[in-house]
């Protein structure tokens, strides 16, 4: 997953995985798959992930939509 770029994956018992995307500007992208369908993403400094913003929820299909959205060329 990723192909070159490091993508991070973390199981959550009972919720789903968060995979998280560090970019080169210091920043992370989380997204929580969950197991209920529903993606969360999250942005946040790499050096303080407890600061953590306010995320965005997505349905199954919103997330499929961005998706292809950001793989648009």
């Amino acid at each position: 997953m990723g192909g070159q770029v490091p993508i991070s994956e973390t199981p959550l018992p009972g919720i789903g995985t968060q995979y998280t995307l560090s970019t080169t500007a210091g920043r992370a992208i989380s997204v929580v798959a969950g197991r209920d369908g529903v993606r969360r993403i999250a942005f946040y400094n790499v050096d303080d992930p407890d600061a953590c913003g306010p995320g965005v929820r997505l349905t199954r299909a919103e997330a499929v939509a961005l998706a292809e959205l950001l793989a648009e060329d």
